[in-house]
């Protein structure tokens, strides 16, 4: 495997961990990360990355990633993953994901997820990000 792709790998292990500056440490200052089925939801640099992920991902217990397929291009790796949302309070969601990312001198410069949201929505309790409308 490649230093980008080792990069990537490592990315998965520290959102495992919950360990949101860790992961955004990975991005370059102008990265973009977008959720494509939130357009609204997209961010750019380390810190946006690191609030965007604290606020969707930081109640929970651990994200643990599967890695079922990744395809390597020259500064471009192609992602299909399977995460898993451990709540604290026990509740439990599983995310098919695809996804792109670029680089750009071993770090992130584009963070592109496409996923389900009705999948991921169906699955959350009511305390996760209670403000935003469920499709």
């Amino acid at each position: 495997m490649s230093t980008n792709a080792d990069r990537l790998r490592q990315l998965f292990v520290d959102l495992d961990r919950l360990d949101f500056d860790a992961a955004a440490a990975h991005c370059t200052d102008d990265c973009v990360y977008d959720d494509m089925p939130f357009a609204e939801a997209t961010v750019t640099g380390p810190a946006a990355i690191r609030a965007k992920l604290e606020l969707g991902l930081g109640m929970l217990e651990r994200l643990p990633t599967t890695i079922h397929e990744l395809v390597e291009n020259r500064d471009t790796i192609m992602v299909e993953r399977t995460e898993v949302w451990h709540h604290r309070g026990g509740e439990r969601a599983t995310l098919p994901v695809a996804a792109v990312f670029k680089f750009r001198d071993g770090k992130i410069t584009l963070w592109r997820d496409y996923w389900d949201a009705k999948t991921l929505f169906s699955q959350q309790p009511a305390s996760w990000l209670p403000d935003v409308p469920r499709p």
